[in-house]
């Protein structure tokens, strides 16, 4: 009889035990995302972050996160909630907190790493969690409702031209051949001085503020692109641009110097943070030399030195 009050006496200090194990215990899931990935530039995304907890849904007090912190977006709503749920017979309590934001310019936007607190309630001990920094693409406005979608007006403009005739193509033809004709006749400043006097006089490689340099910097340097081999760098990514020119340049040594001052403008245009002085004089240095190489027809490649 002894034996057996015994054994039940030990079980119950188990099932005590393990009782207050699972008190104490607590799970708590951090998760966020960012939609959607590519996200036009007259529309918004939605930054979502998500503390789940399984148990006692009063032990957790959720701390109200900061502001997020953000890179070519601007915060213009937030929203928060709570959801309880069952899964697998225990009760699951979810915290969300929600954030819309619009873009700013075309390119990448950024939500830097997120930090959420919050107090266990059963053990007074408060906690941090962090959510990974989130990126998405900053893509072409779409058209708003009622607004004449652009394809429709392209094929409207298309019909108009070719209803025009041949005629007006081979008048506005020989007026071409006049107008160079008339430009070749003429002592004029090569197109690459334009440049370069116009990056002198705009870009200061001790700036400050890096960013604006580099970002008038890469606008010159697509600019003569532009006038100079008629590539449409207006919306079009550097990629684009440096493949666009390597066609018409596959032999040339400037292709990798073009695309290293165009990736380091973008970088540092659309990572918010500010470049490094020693980055930007050197993307002044090959921009110039980019410029000065190119004054003759036949472009020569780069020192390897």
């Amino acid at each position: 009889m002894k034996d057996k009050f015994l054994l039940w006496l030990w079980g119950a200090v188990l099932l005590t035990l393990s009782s207050a194990h699972a008190q104490s215990t607590l799970e708590v899931k951090l998760s966020a995302t960012l939609t959607p990935e590519e996200v036009p530039l007259n529309r918004t995304a939605i930054y979502r972050v998500e503390l789940t907890w399984r148990g006692d849904l009063a032990r957790v007090a959720v701390d109200p996160p900061e502001p997020p912190r953000l890179a070519n977006l601007k915060l213009v709503g937030t929203a928060s909630a709570n959801r309880v749920g069952v899964e697998s017979g225990t009760t699951v309590a979810t915290h969300v907190f929600e954030y819309t934001l619009r873009p700013q310019g075309l390119g990448m936007g950024y939500v830097e790493t997120m930090r959420v607190g919050y107090l266990d309630k059963a053990t007074n001990e408060k906690h941090e969690l962090y959510a990974s920094r989130l990126s998405t693409k900053v893509i072409e406005a779409l058209p708003e409702p009622g607004e004449t979608p652009v394809t429709v007006i392209v094929l409207a403009a298309l019909g108009l031209a070719l209803a025009g005739g041949m005629g007006f193509a081979l008048w506005r033809a020989q007026r071409r051949r006049a107008a160079r004709a008339q430009q070749a006749a003429q002592v004029v400043k090569p197109l690459e001085d334009e440049f370069c006097e116009e990056l002198q006089a705009t870009v200061e490689v001790n700036a400050p503020d890096t960013k604006e340099a580099f970002t008038k910097l890469s606008r010159i340097l697509r600019a003569y692109l532009h006038r100079r081999f008629e590539i449409p760098t207006q919306g079009i990514t550097t990629a684009e641009v440096v493949e666009a020119y390597r066609r018409l340049h596959p032999d040339s040594g400037w292709v990798t110097q073009l695309e290293e001052v165009l990736q380091t403008s973008d970088v540092v245009k659309f990572s918010g943070a500010g470049g490094d002085p020693g980055q930007l004089a050197r993307a002044y240095a090959m921009t110039e030399s980019f410029l000065r190489a190119h004054r003759s027809e036949s472009v020569a490649p780069p020192s390897s030195k």
